[in-house]
């Protein structure tokens, strides 16, 4: 499972952020899957996340027993959910606090843009799930088809990290006069294995001058 965790030194992969790198950089979604970056990763993870709901959207009418109507009141509670879903995703994440140093910000702006993608994710998602109980109960396949309708298109809009996607989460994290670097951090691909967390390597392979053999 893909973890929220920060990229040093609490778990995540220790990755070099590429200063100065922005939109422009971006190849492509379907290009950037097959890059190995941290952005490629996020976006594999949300593809297998957003065909889920297609799949259990065609196997509910083998879940779903009934008729082909239900009550009013079983498509009611689908209302609140996607007003939730459309307040409080937008808002989120809250804008970084300035003053931390270019490295410092693109870690945190990482873990910020995690946790708002896949916050994002969950309440966009709860909408669509919740037409399946309320299908059950009201006797009709068409309540998690109405889930569906209003539900899938939050969840694309909402976190999927399109190049679009990624910048209105940028603006968000830069709203408070911070400079994110999630461009940098986002487009950086996993150190090699040889490369400690912290090391200074440079991106051509040199070894640091403390780990030269002795002449």
């Amino acid at each position: 499972m893909y973890s929220p965790k920060s990229p040093d030194g609490d778990g995540g992969p220790h990755v070099a952020p590429v200063f100065g790198a922005g939109p422009g950089d971006d190849p492509g979604y379907l290009a950037s899957l097959a890059g190995g970056t941290e952005l490629g990763r996020l976006r594999a993870m949300m593809i297998f996340l957003l065909a889920a709901p297609v799949l259990i959207l065609a196997i509910t009418p083998l879940i779903v027993q009934g008729g082909e109507d239900a009550p009013p009141w079983a498509y009611l509670p689908l209302l609140p959910a996607a007003l939730v879903a459309m307040t409080v995703g937008p808002r989120t994440p809250r804008a970084m606090t300035p003053g931390a140093g270019p490295a410092a910000a693109a870690r945190t702006a990482l873990l910020m843009f995690r946790q708002a993608v896949l916050l994002r994710f969950a309440l966009a998602e709860a909408v669509i799930l919740l037409g399946l109980p309320l299908a059950m109960v009201g006797q009709s396949e068409l309540v998690f088809v109405a889930g569906f309708v209003v539900g899938y298109p939050l969840l694309v809009w909402l976190a999927l990290p399109t190049r679009g996607g990624v910048e209105r989460l940028r603006r968000r994290l830069e709203s408070g006069g911070a400079e994110s670097h999630l461009w940098a951090v986002l487009l950086a691909a996993p150190a090699s294995a040889g490369d400690a967390p912290g090391g200074d390597a440079s991106p051509g392979g040199t070894p640091p001058a403390d780990d030269a053999p002795p002449g």
